[in-house]
């Protein structure tokens, strides 16, 4: 239902275009004038970036943005790095983004977004090193400082590209179930209360202590859709009573290279809940940007903790009757925060800016090469 013929594998140049006349010497190209960025050394004092605090820059950047991802803060701290570190050599310039992309790793209890975008930003500043042109490193470097809005831009349209996307799968007087509080969820949904005036459909949310839900309600309300909210325990009541429901729609913080998603707490249990208590007239399917495609997978379907998630581990009872305080508390992931894995087999479609995919061709989105 949901097949869509696979577009070409997804590359750095879903930000940037990038040419090969040799695939392991990549010369990057700028976007806008189409010249390409110059990305010889020049010799200089380098700096191990050590009074640069990547972890404030992430978070004020998220702070004075509502609208800005975490693969994309992580981006933009990145290129702020750059700007405050004098030039040195292409070598020494990388080794300092690793360093700094290990800390700000460190920093979150739940790195997978992060890792999304600095792994995007590496690879771009890896082929960026491997062209051959007459200027300077410094080129490159002021290249992405002077550019380094179209991260944000561009994300923000991919958004926009999915809202037109997924709001062709809102069926006239059905019901959509959604839950999450997800900034791209709320978008298809408004998108297609109006600009698809004659299709009439409801909405059922899911209330489910994400600190955006009210928000996506009221925007939802706005829009002139109605809707009606539940709280988790009544999901599957739901789901099995309201035979008009024919999609459930969340959002996800990252899209694993095997097409599961890690996402808020409980959004596994709706997946379940969907398949085998909603029948099969019911679809599950995520809406998230290309950029939050993480290049990791789990080893097997419970275990976040072993892709790197802190969160409390429970299977072995170490934590009964104690909660964290200190120094570990704020190491783990916040009860409201916290997060599960949901298998690709009980996703239906993923709904990017490239297309609707199946879970299995999210691995011809990834960029392997280094």
């Amino acid at each position: 239902m949901f097949w869509r013929k696979p577009l070409p594998t997804f590359t750095i140049s879903t930000h940037f275009v990038v040419f090969s006349n040799n695939p392991l010497r990549n010369m990057a190209t700028d976007v806008l004038s189409n010249k390409p960025l110059a990305v010889r050394t020049t010799s200089s004092t380098s700096t191990d970036g050590a009074s640069f605090d990547i972890v404030k820059t992430y978070r004020d950047l998220l702070t004075s943005d509502p609208d800005m991802t975490m693969p994309v803060a992580a981006i933009e701290s990145l290129i702020e790095l750059l700007r405050v570190t004098p030039s040195s050599t292409a070598m020494e310039t990388v080794e300092v983004v690793k360093t700094q992309k290990a800390l700000l790793l460190d920093s979150a209890p739940n790195p997978l977004p992060l890792l999304a975008g600095a792994d995007l930003f590496e690879q771009y500043l890896l082929r960026s090193l491997r062209g051959q042109t007459a200027e300077s490193f410094d080129e490159t470097k002021r290249h992405l400082l002077n550019n380094r809005q179209l991260f944000a831009a561009r994300a923000k349209a991919a958004r926009d590209n999915i809202a037109v996307i997924g709001s062709r799968y809102m069926s006239h007087r059905k019901i959509v179930l959604a839950a999450g509080g997800s900034r791209v969820v709320t978008k298809i949904l408004v998108h297609a209360a109006t600009t698809r005036t004659n299709t009439h459909f409801k909405v059922i949310y899911v209330m489910d202590g994400s600190p955006h839900c009210d928000a996506s309600v009221s925007a939802l309300r706005d829009a002139g859709l109605e809707v009606e909210t539940i709280s988790t325990s009544k999901v599957a009541y739901v789901l099995k009573d309201q035979k008009d429901i024919n999609i459930v729609l969340v959002g996800s913080e990252v899209v694993m290279q095997n097409g599961g998603i890690i996402s808020r707490m409980g959004t596994s249990q709706l997946a379940l809940l969907t398949r085998f208590a909603g029948g099969s007239q019911k679809r599950f399917l995520v809406a998230a940007e290309s950029h939050k495609i993480v290049r990791k997978t789990p080893l097997w379907h419970p275990q976040v903790l072993r892709v790197g998630v802190k969160q409390k581990d429970i299977s072995k009872f170490d934590n009964v009757g104690v909660d964290p305080v200190g120094q570990e508390a704020r190491d783990w992931v916040a009860d409201r925060d916290e997060v599960d894995y949901t298998d690709p087999e009980l996703i239906d479609g993923i709904v990017t800016e490239q297309g609707v995919k199946q879970p299995s061709q999210i691995w011809e989105l990834v960029d392997y090469e280094k």
